[in-house]
């Protein structure tokens, strides 16, 4: 993978670079760092990529300081391969760290990525220390209510071509018991707190337990989940799909994926993943969305994430 980054940086490097919107500075003399001269150029050349018409010549708030500064800064929990992770050289990569690097390049700006944990990423935003935050979210009432909410950008719960599933890994040896999520109630499972696995497990398994005997431990990061079920500290833990079997590659025969699925279409308002902007700021978020739009029109971020899937080394 680090061959492939180098020689992928190398080509793009040696590209020219295309604006692809008429801002970038609301004063009209600042240049940016955009495109191949992007500090994060490494993750995506957009030079032959389709973008849309923005009309920034109106912009405020966060997307004013935006282009006024020239740099988009985004927070991220980089635990989720392919969407982000940290790579063997340290450097971040993803297929939301690409769709994030699109979205600077088509506001005329650099992208700055500020690596926090999960539940860090709601309060980077709500403080205003980042201007939005990709780290795989879904949509959630309470996201929805505090929070300017991006389109959706990996498809529908039930399009075959979506790589957006939820699920619980086990011990391997366990691998055989778990026929259905019954089987887990009365049993101690761990998840990411704030995350989409949290809601899906309180509603999903732990709401079939009327004794309220099911052990749902909320946990500050991925690591903290795994090391718990390493450890027989857990029986489960629930994790999106990618994750979830590139954790069981990396274990060595040590976990085991149950095959069971989280039921997403009880949720009537997901649309795949999604960013997040800080309530109130509609000229950042229809802007955000206006490019993301784009992305839904020609299939980028599909390409994207198999590009990040393979890099990360996960079938």
């Amino acid at each position: 993978m680090k061959k492939m980054m180098k020689s992928a940086l190398a080509a793009m490097m040696a590209l020219t670079l295309t604006a692809c919107s008429s801002g970038g500075s609301s004063d009209g003399g600042f240049k940016a760092k955009t495109g191949t001269e992007s500090t994060y150029a490494y993750l995506l050349d957009t030079t032959d990529l389709k973008k849309p018409e923005l009309d920034l010549s109106k912009a405020d708030g966060v997307l004013k300081k935006v282009l006024d500064s020239g740099v988009f800064t985004i927070a991220t929990s980089p635990d989720y391969p392919a969407a982000e992770w940290v790579t063997d050289d340290g450097t971040i990569y993803g297929s939301e760290m690409m769709l994030a690097k699109y979205i600077a390049d088509c506001l005329g700006v650099d992208l700055k990525i500020e690596s926090v944990d999960f539940a860090s990423t709601f309060a980077a935003v709500d403080t205003g220390k980042v201007d939005a935050a990709f780290s795989g979210y879904g949509w959630k009432k309470d996201r929805e209510e505090a929070y300017e909410i991006t389109y959706g950008y990996i498809g529908e719960p039930d399009d075959p071509d979506n790589p957006s599933y939820h699920t619980v890994i086990v011990a391997a040896e366990d691998a055989d018991k778990y026929k259905s999520f019954n089987d887990l109630v009365g049993t101690h499972i761990m998840a990411q707190a704030n995350s989409l696995q949290e809601m899906y497990v309180t509603d999903q398994i732990v709401a079939l337990d009327p004794n309220g005997g099911t052990n749902l431990e909320k946990v500050a990061t991925l690591d903290q989940a795994i090391l718990g079920l390493a450890s027989d500290k857990c029986d489960a833990v629930a994790l999106d799909g990618t994750t979830a079997e590139n954790y069981v590659k990396q274990s060595d025969g040590k976990f085991a994926l149950t095959g069971l699925k989280f039921d997403l279409t009880i949720y009537g308002d997901f649309e795949g993943n999604i960013g997040i902007v800080k309530k109130g700021e509609t000229s950042m978020i229809n802007a955000i969305n206006t490019i993301i739009q784009t992305v839904k029109d020609n299939g980028y971020y599909e390409e994207w994430y198999k590009i990040a899937k393979e890099a990360a080394g996960v079938e």
